[in-house]
């Protein structure tokens, strides 16, 4: 007999177009994959899930987080001073396999407690041969999908014993661990413009059909990365706060996406990148970054992103037309991200830039039952006018119900599955005393 679950009475936003919404609907999940979403399932000698008072959405996607820093998340509290780079990235050359264990596992979990669960975990601590192993192992235990992607940016110095040692292990780790069938893909960070590696590094992960991504902050890189003909849909452009309007045409025709992670990208530096680039066409998603200043709460991150966009379209709209009273007059792409649209881009938006979306990023038959159900109460209405709004403006963490990978319980009840709290203090603990009494 298959695994049959079927989650009932749950107001559902399905992001899939041809079902749309639904006040209340059951999902019917066999063998981890989503069979039916409608007003009633027939659903015999099923596991019933009573989603009566819950939102039921697609699992979120986090397009650029880098686990590995979560055994000294707090660290860098202020982005601002330069910390990051001057004192927490030296860090690194005391890292361990270990250490990337804990880290990962640690991060997986808790992004799992956030309704997380597909993250594109970067990796640019990778010191040797076994650094990226015990990270998707961890990601492993916890059940969360994951894109790993195996960064070439170079710790120095590093374990590897010749130049081409680590090409040699990301080919490796590609060929054990790669399964588009399973919850673990791989992918490739190339260096930064300028890096001696970057075109070689490119061609392998090309090589592969592999997805890769390259940090940008830079005037000018897209335009000097389009002279040597590297633009494509398979390159995803983290950060780009200072890439120009133009550069942004150039990705745009090259259907090249760019991911904002919003407290990283709104600290101190422009913003305004996230509305160039959807006006002129290019795909932008979003990822928390940075576990040593913040929760990996990818929720927490379009929350700010939703208050940050608010407040640059008003300041825009003022600077070029008349506002009378405190917010100027709504008109279509005024405000530019609506609760609903950031929960689009971090579902099915996420899944097509990654090219998952046969596979997950909405409610629909035939797709993986990754899926997210959220209480409405103790302090909600049974019924809400606005569900995306409702999860976006309205909840907390401690609102997130069940949370399911591939049909496979990862929180239920509120409470994670597998999870030892114990473990996982221990972990951090015997890290940060041995990385911070080093440093």
């Amino acid at each position: 007999m298959p695994n049959r679950i079927v989650i009932r009475g749950a107001e559902t936003v399905t992001m899939d177009e041809a079902l749309g919404d639904f006040a209340s609907a059951d999902i019917l999940i066999e063998d981890g994959a989503i069979k039916a979403v409608a007003p009633t399932v027939d659903a015999a000698n099923a596991e019933v899930i009573d989603a009566s008072g819950m939102i039921a959405l697609p699992g979120i996607i986090d397009a650029h987080t880098c686990l590995w820093q979560t055994v000294l998340r707090g660290y860098v509290p202020d982005l601002w001073p330069g910390g990051y780079y001057s004192k927490f990235l030296p860090l690194r050359t005391r890292f361990t396999a270990e250490d990337n264990y804990h880290a990962a596992y640690v991060g997986g979990f808790e992004m799992l407690s956030y309704g997380t669960t597909t993250v594109v975990d970067y990796c640019h601590d990778i010191r040797g041969p076994g650094y990226a192993d015990a990270s998707i192992e961890a990601l492993r235990s916890t059940g969360i999908r994951h894109l790993f992607t195996y960064s070439f940016m170079a710790v120095h110095a590093d374990d590897f014993p010749g130049a081409n040692a680590r090409y040699d292990d990301a080919r490796r780790v590609y060929d054990k661990f790669h399964d588009p069938k399973g919850l673990t893909e791989i992918a490739f960070g190339v260096d930064s413009i300028g890096g001696p590696g970057l075109e070689k590094q490119l061609a392998f992960a090309r090589a592969l059909n592999a997805p890769s991504c390259i940090h940008v902050n830079e005037t000018g890189t897209i335009d000097k990365l389009h002279a040597r003909d590297f633009l494509g849909p398979d390159l995803l452009v983290i950060h780009g706060n200072l890439i120009t309007n133009a550069e942004l045409e150039l990705m745009a025709r090259a259907r090249m996406p760019l991911c904002l992670t919003p407290t990283a990208d709104t600290q101190g530096t422009p913003a305004d990148v996230v509305r160039r680039a959807m006006e002129r066409g290019v795909d932008v998603v979003f990822g928390c970054d940075i576990p040593c200043t913040i929760a990996s709460d990818t929720l927490g991150q379009l929350r700010v992103m939703f208050n940050v966009q608010g407040f640059l379209d008003g300041v825009i709209e003022r600077s070029f037309s008349s506002v009378l009273g405190r917010r100027p007059t709504p008109r279509p792409g005024l405000p530019l991200l609506l609760p609903r649209k950031l929960l689009e881009i971090a579902t099915i938006g996420a899944a097509r830039v990654l090219g998952l979306d046969d596979r997950i990023g909405s409610l629909a038959p035939g797709k993986r039952a990754d899926i997210v159900l959220i209480r409405k109460g103790p302090f909600g209405d049974s019924v809400v006018r606005d569900p995306c709004a409702h999860v976006l403006l309205q909840t907390s963490p401690r609102d997130i119900d069940t949370v399911l990978v591939d049909g496979a319980f990862r929180m239920r009840g509120g409470v994670l599955q597998g999870f030892d709290a114990e473990k996982a203090a221990a972990m951090i603990d015997a890290s940060r005393k041995r990385l911070l009494a080093a440093a």
